[in-house]
């Protein structure tokens, strides 16, 4: 009888999260560091897909380096409402935006998942 607790508590362990389960994340998430190569001041930003996002006050026209999750298509844009030069990039991100003329630009966001693949809904 000790087996049937067991067995429901392994179980139970080995559900997935209703936001990750075997077809991934629901929210895309952007990294955002002021410094090149992820380092310095960073932010998780999590956002609603397809949707124009004005990044938190604090990054704004100070990011050096921006990473999404896998999987996911993001644009930054120079300015709010995703206006302005683009700069469109996918996983792993770029370490150093200034290699694209892009350092310290950023004001808003818009990211996509990408069809077809596997670690995204």
């Amino acid at each position: 009888m000790l087996f049937l607790p067991i067995l429901f508590a392994t179980l139970a362990l080995a559900a997935p999260t209703p936001l990750e389960g075997a077809e991934g994340p629901a929210t895309p998430h952007l990294y955002l560091c002021k410094d090149a190569s992820f380092t310095g001041e960073c932010t998780n930003l999590h956002l609603e897909a397809s949707t124009c996002q004005n990044i938190e006050a604090a990054y704004v026209k100070q990011t050096s380096s921006a990473g999404p999750d896998d999987g996911t298509f993001c644009t930054l844009y120079s300015e709010f409402d995703c206006r302005g030069q683009a700069l469109p990039f996918t996983f792993p991100g770029i370490r150093n935006l200034e290699r694209y003329g892009f350092s310290d630009l950023t004001s808003s966001v818009r990211c996509d998942f990408i069809a077809g693949w596997a670690s995204h809904p």
